[in-house]
């Protein structure tokens, strides 16, 4: 054990002497693990968010009464079900809101109504009177407050005119990125006269209740939890994906790092094995400084990741309340077995980084040991054999694409090919090299010279060229990924919202602003209704289509038979489905589709499937009085004009909305609509964009490690290169030139991996787990963009390196003249 202690005290002593490595081993280990371990808290508390879904403002509601038409409840309803003894019900009010063209959400309920039990009143947070008297009060959450610029007690502007009461900074629990004001205020606020729904908490007697119920209202059952579980899975297993490629990357610095620090101690380790150090004592010494490292770096790991996982929660959050209705709070949690499990994959990381090496030195003897040409000779044949390993991947991944059935198979795809290029990259860089100095004339000593010196350095590059690998073609997949979706969504916008305005008040009609549905600016209207139901295990919307208007017509399709001019004629048995329930149910053209309707199952059959980008749920559109006829209390949906090619149009048609009792807030233009959309699609791709970004950060910063540790192990050869008369700026040609190549040779195997990294990520991946086609739209710009970045960090790290062996040298060359002495 004493000897033990000696060698393992002796080892670590290099970190001390080297600064430069152990900065960059523990930037390794800390990236890596902070990408990963960032995403895993997004996650896991997400999902510890959707477990408490069935939860609003800390009551836990195990139904929902709702109105059959979608119209809301009337307060007096609510009262008479309080006065018939039902105390565990309370109101609630959900709407959407917009202020400085950013959606908002508001809830608000009455906390005296709330179960006594788990009502937040006695939880101190904030002075609940003074929700209740004029002027108000709306809590905000921190970081909502924070993206609208408010401050306590100041008011914020809606877009239509009105403003909500002034400002308190609060949280209440389940309140998620939302403003909550009591439910009285809230009516008076925005001139309301009904209630969303009302929540039910626990009770004994649900049939009871439910025979209560006046004819208008239903019971219905709390499956939130369920549903958001089940709607955002793939969301999760993206990040989680984007995650691990991150730690790969980041582990790949780690590996540098490991064997630079090996390499260089090499002769100290001969040292000891020459003083009686037995392999077994050094190989053990080597794992528990492997166990040490592993433990900083998922400290400092997680410590970065919950600080990156707290600025990137709140897009994530915005997202996941905009795609999925689902609240997401604040207070991010670490708990334990996340803890050992990044603990886990960085020891396992580590331990594989030093495996071979150590494998390496135990069976060659001291000679052998310290000859160079058998490294090279070595790091040739692990050339082929890396290549060899990648073929093996390639093929594996070729049979396991032709089974491809699911999002985690595709995953493991994605997974095979992309590791199966980085491990034959070293041997195309190699064979490149070979090729590029067959076609350089004698005479061109110096860049013959340059491409030589890049078999010196290529042994060291290689795993950081893997990493550059790696992170370009992430980054390219993922921009072509992100770019043929924001165009596949943009056409998609043009032609689903093809009206000029949209009313969202449900209980206006056309007639109460117009004359008999006519007016010399209104040149076609779109009433729509429908209803909510469940359908192959998930939540599915029922939308009745007036056949015969403009977007009907126009509805973007992704396949069709000789049926849809009986679905545009009106006819009942034909319904359109979304892409979603055709791609993750095996619906095909023709088959039946059975619903349940007010009077019981009905089958309908499949005459076209449309697109519907961005929607989570399963959705079926049949013709309006099809759904009036099957579900008589169907809620209206509402309603779409189009105006008429002539001067104030639109003035005059709010004019017409506001003299029919409408509110300024209740009918949005098409323009504005497009905008929020699209804002909402941006914000859901800012973590994507931020993990890129970091990931090929990532793989600069191996690129800088490796070259720094190559150039510290080398600084006795640049010695004699000055000592023979090299300048500084002839240096920089022999060292760049190849290492520019190296790169350039690494970007062009990035775009084609690239384009199949998009592909399998548009055509394969994203329908497994959204049921989205699109076309691929491959760009040159980002690929430009990532060449120009690339080579910024390339020529920051040979200045860095220049700068370094500049300052180094003179000792170089001293200790060269001394040895020489």
């Amino acid at each position: 054990m004493r000897q033990l202690v000696r060698v393992l005290l002796t080892l670590l002593s290099h970190y001390r002497r080297h600064l430069g490595q152990t900065l960059f081993l523990t930037v390794g280990l800390v990236t890596g693990v902070g990408l990963w371990s960032a995403v895993q808290i997004i996650n896991d508390h997400a999902r510890a968010s959707y477990a408490e879904a069935d939860h609003l403002l800390g009551a836990q509601a195990s139904h929902w009464i709702r109105a059959r038409d979608g119209s809301g409840i009337a307060p007096a309803d609510y009262i008479a079900l309080r006065r018939a003894g039902f105390t565990q019900i309370y109101p609630v009010l959900e709407t959407r809101l917009t202020a400085n063209d950013e959606p908002l959400w508001l809830i608000a309920t009455d906390l005296l109504a709330l179960p006594r039990a788990e009502s937040p009143l006695g939880s101190g947070n904030g002075d609940w009177t003074t929700l209740i008297q004029p002027p108000f009060q709306a809590w905000y959450p921190p970081d909502l407050a924070a993206d609208f610029g408010l401050a306590a007690g100041d008011s914020l502007a809606l877009d239509d005119g009105r403003t909500l009461p002034p400002a308190a900074i609060q949280q209440q629990p389940q309140q998620g990125r939302r403003v909550f004001m009591d439910i009285g205020a809230a009516l008076t606020v925005l001139q309301r006269d009904h209630f969303s729904y009302l929540g039910v908490a626990k009770i004994p007697d649900a049939n009871a209740l439910r025979q209560a119920l006046p004819d208008n209202l239903q019971l219905v059952d709390n499956r939130q939890r369920l549903d958001l579980t089940q709607l955002t899975a793939s969301l999760h297993s993206h990040l989680t994906a984007m995650s691990l490629l991150a730690f790969a990357v980041g582990l790949f610095i780690v590996f540098n790092a490991v064997r630079f620090a090996l390499h260089l101690r090499r002769p100290t380790l001969h040292t000891l094995r020459e003083l009686g150090a037995s392999n077994r004592t050094l190989t053990l010494a080597v794992a528990l400084e492997a166990v040490l490292w592993s433990l900083v770096g998922t400290l400092g790991g997680l410590v970065a990741g919950r600080a990156l996982a707290t600025l990137l929660l709140p897009p994530v959050a915005a997202s996941l309340q905009s795609l999925y209705g689902a609240v997401v709070g604040a207070d991010i949690q670490l708990g334990w077995q996340r803890l050992l499990f990044a603990w886990g994959i960085t020891l396992v990381g580590l331990l594989l980084a030093l495996a071979w090496p150590l494998w390496r030195e135990s069976r060659q003897t001291l000679r052998q040991s310290r000859s160079t040409s058998d490294d090279w000779a070595a790091d040739g044949k692990a050339r082929w054999w890396l290549a060899g390993g990648g073929l093996i991947l390639a093929l594996a991944a070729l049979i396991l694409h032709s089974q491809l059935t699911s999002v985690t198979q595709g995953f493991v795809v994605l997974g095979l090919a992309v590791f199966a290029a980085a491990w034959v990259l070293p041997l195309w860089l190699a064979l490149a090299l070979q090729g590029a100095q067959r076609c350089l004339p004698e005479r061109a000593w110096k860049l013959r010279w340059a491409l030589r010196d890049a078999w010196a350095q290529l042994p060291q590059v290689r795993v950081a060229m893997m990493a550059l690998l790696l992170a370009l073609t992430a980054n390219l997949g993922v921009e072509t990924l992100v770019g043929s979706f924001r165009s596949a969504l943009t056409a998609w916008l043009d032609q689903r919202l093809a009206a000029d305005l949209y009313i969202q008040d449900d209980s206006l009609r056309l007639a109460q602003f117009t004359d008999n549905g006519t007016a010399p600016w209104l040149v076609a209207s779109h009433q729509r209704n429908g209803v909510a139901i469940r359908w192959s295990g998930r939540p599915t919307l029922i939308r009745g289509l007036n056949t015969d208007a403009p977007d009907s017509r126009a509805l973007p399709l992704a396949d069709q038979n000789a049926h849809l001019n009986d679905w545009l004629a009106g006819h009942d048995g034909w319904l359109l489905a979304n892409e979603q329930a055709h791609h993750l149910t095996g619906l095909q053209l023709g088959d039946a589709v059975e619903l349940d309707t007010a009077t019981g199952p009905a089958e309908f059959r499949v005459a076209g499937f449309f697109h519907d980008y961005g929607s989570p749920y399963f959705q079926f559109y049949l013709p309006y009085n099809v759904v009036a006829q099957h579900w008589p209390n169907a809620a209206p949906q509402g309603l779409a004009l189009w105006l008429a090619d002539m001067p104030a149009a639109e003035q005059q048609a709010e004019s017409a909305l506001l003299a029919a009792g409408a509110q300024p807030g209740d009918w949005l233009n098409q323009n504005t609509i497009k905008t929020v959309s699209l804002r909402i699609f941006e914000r859901t791709f800012a973590i994507t964009t931020a993990m890129n970004g970091l990931t090929l950060s990532v793989a600069g910063i191996a690129l800088l490690a490796a070259l720094l540790a190559l150039h510290q192990q080398r600084l006795a050869q640049y010695a004699h290169w000055r000592a023979l008369g090299l300048k500084h700026r002839e240096w920089l040609l022999i060292v760049a030139l190849p290492l520019a190549l190296l790169v350039a040779l690494t970007g062009l195997a990035a775009l084609p991996l690239g384009a199949l990294l998009s592909a399998l990520l548009v055509h394969d991946l994203n329908v497994l787990a959204f049921g989205w086609t699109m076309p691929l739209r491959w760009q040159w710009a980002p690929a430009a963009r990532l060449a120009l970045l690339t080579f910024a960090v390339l020529g920051i790290t040979l200045l860095i390196s220049l700068w370094q062996v500049r300052r180094r040298l003179p000792q170089a060359l001293k200790q060269l003249g001394e040895d020489d002495a």
